[in-house]
């Protein structure tokens, strides 16, 4: 069976982490998957759920497993710090670092792990430690490999990033994000989205539209998101309802702001099984972020057959294009959601269901998982097909 190795910062839980369970799910039914990952992973990970035939390691592992002493001291650290984390994320202690170089044998253990693949998926931002490295090696022992970028693409400057112009192909979320590699780097590229990641359960929910609306926030509470002003939004607008679902470093301060609030509430964090409650609950998905590569919420959204309102971030305007959710906004100008709120007030239900079910739809046409997952597989085999035929 032919093997596929999946390079990057893939930890337990986050947006990169759903991605790998994807990929690893569409492949691992005709190849031999494993995970390699620069940072901490465990058996816990998101990218694993669900998935025993797929392995992983990491620097990590590999690092702890190469010398006793190194095993020694990663307890030490572990006990110190009383963390739920297994002892090899504590391997790269100060200790440690005074007797080991760890950059020469992670590039080493790198280099192994490639050298027993037939192909690499980078899933990574073009940031990403290791990918120059990665780059290079594959094309040093001709093994095809692509790059799967995450998070939105931006300009950059210098020599650093010529590297990129040996990357043989690029996956992208959107055609938006490959335009922004492109207008800096000429390459080959597919676009291949996401799909949601519980999407039976989200299918299964009935679309139901009532006289009022009920709005709804799912993701992470930090800068980009943009949560804080759309808090600050339903604040002046207290006749409104508001869902919030999620966590992060904005978390106390979003709490401070909605405490004495009736209109808006939080759920807490959800696991990925409770995210079809959530959805459930409200008639309309907000996205009120500055940047984004997608978001997945978009999608699962999309299969719940809900409304969404979102700034003109990532992948959203090519997966709304052609149904009737033109319901865009600034998180930047209140105004324009504010024109935004009123306008799906003044639909009518039968109005509001038509524009669900086509949301729906256009999901199950281009999105649903079982069309992800075989963009994947055609991928992979006609990148090895073409690796087969240039060898003959």
């Amino acid at each position: 069976m032919r093997k596929v190795l999946l390079f990057g910062p893939i930890g337990d839980f986050g947006g990169r982490d759903i991605e790998v369970n994807l990929i690893s799910a569409s492949l691992s039914k005709a190849f031999e998957v494993k995970i390699f990952s620069t940072i901490y992973i465990s058996k816990k990970s998101t990218a694993l759920q669900n998935l025993s035939n797929v392995k992983f390691s990491s620097m990590q592992i590999k690092a702890y497993n190469s010398r006793w002493w190194l095993r020694f001291f990663s307890w030490v650290f572990y006990f110190k710090n009383k963390n739920e984390k297994a002892p090899y994320a504590y391997v790269c202690n100060k200790l440690s670092k005074s007797f080991f170089d760890f950059k020469t044998k992670n590039i080493q253990n790198l280099r192994e792990e490639i050298q027993k693949s037939d192909v690499v998926i980078a899933c990574v931002q073009l940031t990403s430690g290791y990918l120059p490295q990665v780059i290079d090696c594959c094309n040093e022992f001709h093994i095809p490999c692509f790059v799967r970028t995450t998070g939105t693409i931006f300009p950059f400057e210098g020599s650093y990033f010529d590297f990129l112009k040996r990357v043989p192909f690029f996956v992208h979320h959107s055609k938006t994000n490959a335009a922004n590699l492109n207008k800096q780097i000429p390459s080959n590229y597919t676009i291949i989205d996401q799909c949601a990641s519980i999407e039976e359960a989200l299918l299964s929910i009935p679309i139901i539209s009532g006289t009022s609306l009920v709005f709804g926030y799912l993701g992470r509470f930090s800068d980009e998101k943009g949560i804080l002003p759309l808090i600050d939004f339903f604040q002046k607008n207290i006749s409104n309802q508001l869902i919030i679902a999620g966590d992060g470093p904005q978390k106390e301060q979003l709490l401070l702001k909605i405490e004495k609030l009736k209109n808006i509430k939080w759920i807490g964090q959800l696991a990925t099984e409770d995210i079809s409650e959530f959805f459930k609950k409200i008639d309309v998905l907000v996205i009120p972020s500055f940047e984004e590569s997608g978001p997945l919420v978009g999608l699962e959204a999309m299969a719940s057959g809900k409304l969404i309102v979102s700034t003109k971030v990532g992948a959203m305007q090519e997966r709304l294009e052609g149904t009737p959710n033109n319901f865009w906004f600034d998180i930047e100008d209140t105004n324009s959601l504010e024109t935004i709120v009123k306008n799906l007030e003044n639909l009518n239900a039968v109005e509001r269901k038509n524009i669900a079910t086509q949301n729906r739809a256009k999901y199950l046409q281009y999105y649903q998982r079982s069309i992800i997952e075989k963009k994947y597989n055609d991928l992979v085999l006609s990148v090895l097909n073409e690796t087969n035929n240039n060898e003959k």
